[in-house]
């Protein structure tokens, strides 16, 4: 980490931050060699951060319907052009006849490597290089930037690897997709077709089998953090907290119904593709994802398609010294009216396939998360264009996890859906809940003292404003995102905010760090017991290409854009909101807000959970 300099030699290319007083000093994080996109994920006592780099990222353009646009944001892309189809219509209509020749041979520029590695993952399929979506890079005080790796040994980019928490012993937790290599693949014989012939043997890039584990890096390595269950494809698991006594909290596979399993076992035959590809596709697609789960309460007020892959439970992980880890508690869910039982079918509703997941654990030993909660009495009536439903009400809610006890925290019959995304070594928890605010479903945080079982909603920027929290450190400061709206106009921004507990203030960070500063803090992200804070902002920055040098124009200047990086805010001693002597709303500043470029690179990385520090 280095302190930001006011220089006349480097001032063009870095931030212009105020010199007048402020409550946050802006800390930049040694610039790394991994992604062009960095995202804030967590950060301990002692000042070192973990953040998540960006790679292949997908979106669609809201002013052309159906339009996507693709991007790849890792830095020196080990590209494998063995297995590239250079006779394709799409490659040879965008190189030239030289540059294939050339990259045949391992020889491309910039340009051409960004071009093949977006083509490679914009079509994903067998024959294809798989491009991740994300790596994990650790940023220390004291050593420069450097990947951690989780699954990806080989370091080939071929999987996502997401950094969620970080303790006072330096152990990373987080979840990795399985990696994939080069394999030999020969078809089975279709059992239907007697006539066919040899199947022909052919390059595949195929994947580990698990399509999905928490890991836990230490000293020692990387670890898969394994469900009970591994059946038919490896099972999954979720890390996302890791406490300073080496306990994980997270979730795991513990089963699969007999119907699910007869469906998955006949339709991986291996004759389209190897069987472990297509259980790591089909297991993918079968279970839960909160954000899955959260889009159908958004739409309507209930969940609505019940998935049949894992069944999945909250789980609690001991790290061992030798690196190892062992699952020390497994949770129920909160189920029907919060019983913990399961919803008996009736009047042809469907069965309901139950969850629950943790997301955080405090010193304590206590857990924090959501899990399916159901009132078989509250039927809602839900149409289509081609028909009518009825749905019994089925939602995620925060979930506390004391012991071998698992109860509510929300009320369900105020909010749609809850969860709890961090817990403090003091046992507040913190979390959001969702409700219909003027005609739209709003997300609202709160924070829930466990010894009192006492829930607060604070109030934020506004009535309407949706404010989800990532972190909350000993001493009851909790950070996250929130809705603004630019002064003059309607347009809601997303602009990161902390929140004392102790005082009951609600601020937003970019008034909390001077007026001249040319970013726009959209989100923060951790914070730790010194009040340092780490964040993701939105800057414009000089352009880098695929080899991470400056695009220059036509007259040799660098080219700016819109960029997503991490940063770190230090507290300053006595400091002072500036005065920025503006007539406009108080929320509309010199950096403006998240723009079209910004919203596009945080598409997808919007990290559900986070956790106490």
């Amino acid at each position: 980490m280095k302190l930001s300099r006011i220089s006349l030699a480097v001032l063009p290319l870095l931030t212009a931050f105020s010199t007048a007083a402020a409550v946050y000093q802006v800390a930049e994080l040694e610039p790394n060699t991994i992604s062009t996109a960095t995202f804030a994920a967590a950060l301990n006592d002692q000042g070192n951060a973990v953040t998540t780099g960006q790679g292949f990222i997908q979106w669609q353009l809201r002013d052309q319907q159906g339009s996507r646009r693709t991007a790849v944001n890792f830095i020196n892309f080990p590209l494998d052009v063995s297995t590239i189809n250079f006779e394709s219509e799409t490659i040879t209509g965008i190189l030239t006849p030289e540059q294939i020749e050339d990259a045949k041979l391992g020889i491309y520029d910039a340009n051409v490597l960004n071009t093949l590695a977006v083509l490679l993952g914009a079509n994903p399929n067998l024959r294809n290089q798989p491009v991740g979506r994300a790596v994990a890079i650790s940023q220390p005080n004291s050593s420069p930037p450097a990947v951690i790796p989780m699954r990806d040994l080989d370091q080939l980019r071929s999987n996502s690897e997401y950094v969620y928490d970080l303790n006072e012993q330096g152990i990373v937790v987080g979840i990795a997709t399985a990696p994939y290599s080069k394999q030999q693949f020969t078809p089975a014989p279709d059992p239907e077709d007697e006539d066919a012939e040899t199947p022909e043997t052919f390059t595949v890039w195929q994947p580990e089998a698990g399509f999905q584990y928490g890991v836990a890096v230490s000293d020692t390595g990387p670890v898969n953090l394994l469900p009970p269950y591994t059946e038919l494809g490896g099972g999954f698991s979720r890390a996302f907290s890791i406490n300073n006594q080496g306990l994980i909290a997270g979730s795991g596979s513990i089963g699969l119904d007999e119907e699910s399993y007869e469906q998955i076992e006949d339709g991986c035959d291996g004759v389209d593709e190897p069987v472990v590809a297509c259980l790591n596709a089909r297991q993918q697609s079968g279970v839960y994802t909160l954000a899955g789960l959260l889009a159908d309460v958004r739409n309507f007020e209930t969940f609505f398609s019940y998935r049949d892959g894992y069944q999945e439970r909250a789980m609690l992980w001991q790290l061992q010294p030798d690196g190892s880890a062992s699952i020390s508690q497994t949770y129920g869910f909160l189920g029907e009216k919060g019983t913990g039982g399961a919803y008996v079918p009736e009047n042809e509703h469907p069965e309901v396939s139950y969850y629950s997941a943790a997301t955080a654990v405090n010193d304590n030993g206590i857990a924090v998360g959501h899990s399916l909660y159901t009132d078989g009495d509250r039927v809602l009536r839900l149409r289509d264009q081609f028909r009518e439903y009825t749905r019994i009400y089925a939602a995620p809610h925060a979930t506390l996890f004391r012991g071998e006890q698992v109860s509510g925290i929300v009320d369900p019959a105020e909010w749609l859906a809850s969860t709890a995304v961090a817990i403090n070594n003091s046992d507040i928890a913190t979390g959001y809940a969702m409700k219909t605010i003027n005609g739209v479903k709003r997300n609202k945080f709160f924070y829930y003292d466990v010894a009192a079982d006492d829930v607060v909603f604070p109030n934020d920027f506004f009535a309407s404003s949706t404010s989800i929290p990532t972190a909350i450190n000993d001493n009851g400061q909790i950070v996250g995102r929130a809705e603004i709206i630019i002064g003059g106009t309607t347009d809601r921004r997303q602009h990161g905010f902390v929140y004392d507990i102790a005082s009951d203030t609600f601020q937003d960070l970019n008034a909390l760090v001077g007026c001249n500063a040319d970013f726009t803090v959209v989100d923060a992200n951790a914070i730790n017991n010194n009040g340092e804070i780490l964040a993701t902002v939105i800057q414009v920055l000089p352009q880098l290409d695929a080899k991470g040098e400056p695009v220059l124009d036509d007259s040799g200047n660098p080219l700016m854009t819109e960029q997503a990086k991490a940063v770190k805010l230090l507290p300053v001693a006595n400091g002072e909101p500036d005065n920025c002597n503006t007539d406009q709303d108080t929320y509309e500043r010199n950096a403006g807000g998240l723009g079209s470029v910004g919203l596009i690179l945080l598409a997808g990385f919007g990290l559900l959970f986070r956790r106490r520090r």
